[in-house]
């Protein structure tokens, strides 16, 4: 249970590395036009990206966090600070599908879910 816990907790900050990537590098694509549901053209104004940027960075921090949580934070305090990072996962998932897009919920809310209640269990 325990490996599964931490699979799950990883994939999580896999998952917000690629929203760094997608929102700090290529947020003008097609790619990131399709996953937030704008045009190119939106996301090519400046103070667009500016904005992308800072959401793909603060996506980056979640995602160390997970995984500094995991492999360095002490064994006695491992759960715990996984825990937090995860749910911040799931509160900024909330917020998204409320403000931004349903599809959060599921794509962003369901995996840090899981995970919780997995390490949770472990």
């Amino acid at each position: 249970m325990a490996l599964a816990a931490t699979i799950m907790a990883c994939l999580v900050a896999l998952e917000h590395f690629f929203i760094l990537w997608l929102e700090m590098f290529n947020a003008d694509s097609e790619m990131a036009a399709s996953a937030f549901g704008v045009s190119r053209e939106l996301l090519k104004k400046p103070e667009v990206q500016t904005l992308f940027k800072n959401q793909g960075l603060y996506n980056g921090f979640l995602a160390v966090g997970i995984l500094f949580s995991l492999f360095v934070v002490p064994a006695a305090a491992s759960m715990g600070v996984t825990l937090f990072f995860l749910a911040c996962v799931m509160v900024a998932a909330a917020y998204g599908s409320v403000t931004a897009s349903k599809s959060i919920i599921v794509v962003q809310g369901l995996p840090a879910l899981i995970a919780f209640v997995l390490i949770y269990l472990a």
